[in-house]
């Protein structure tokens, strides 16, 4: 399949370069000048073999005790009303959600540090996405809205599947 693909992309790049050449070469106004044509060559979907690994991820192991950590961290802030814009916030609550911005982005420079060690690139991916997901709902509480629950909302799905993840493997 993949020499398929390659063959139709060096296809694809010929006849746009006879074609812009063609179409440069007609012209002697300089001012005056030919955009190539856009060409698009669909690429196969990367093929994913999900499976359920027969050991665990030594990364876990190191994952545990620092998500623990975080997770206490994050333990007063999570209680707070999400439903209130940072338009609306008290003082105690600016306080509260721009103090927990630092901790947020620490997490995900773990998770993504973690992802790095993963033996399992399906862990390794979900640490990443978690990362990537935390590190937008940080940002944003500056201008925090309740619509920005739903990254938050995508963080702690992500948790999820990587504490199941790991206790998946976990021996008996």
């Amino acid at each position: 399949m993949w020499p398929a693909v390659g063959l139709a992309s060096a296809v694809a790049f010929i006849a746009g370069g006879i074609i812009g050449g063609l179409i440069g070469a007609g012209r002697t106004d300089s001012s005056r000048t030919a955009s190539a044509p856009t060409i698009t060559v669909e690429a196969a979907a990367p093929q994913v073999d999900p499976t359920i690994p027969a050991t665990p991820d030594p990364v876990c192991a190191e994952w545990g005790p620092i998500s623990n950590l975080y997770g206490a961290k994050l333990a007063e802030w999570s209680k707070s009303d999400s439903t209130i814009p940072a338009t609306s916030w008290s003082l105690e609550q600016k306080a509260l959600n721009f103090g927990i911005v630092p901790v947020l982005q620490a997490q995900a420079d773990e998770l993504n540090r973690l992802a790095d060690k993963a033996q399992d690139p399906f862990l390794a991916r979900l640490m990443r996405e978690q990362a990537l997901y935390e590190k937008e709902f940080a940002s944003r509480i500056s201008n925090y809205e309740p619509s920005d629950q739903a990254l938050w909302r995508a963080v702690a799905d992500y948790a999820g599947a990587i504490r199941a993840t790991c206790l998946t493997v976990q021996p008996r």
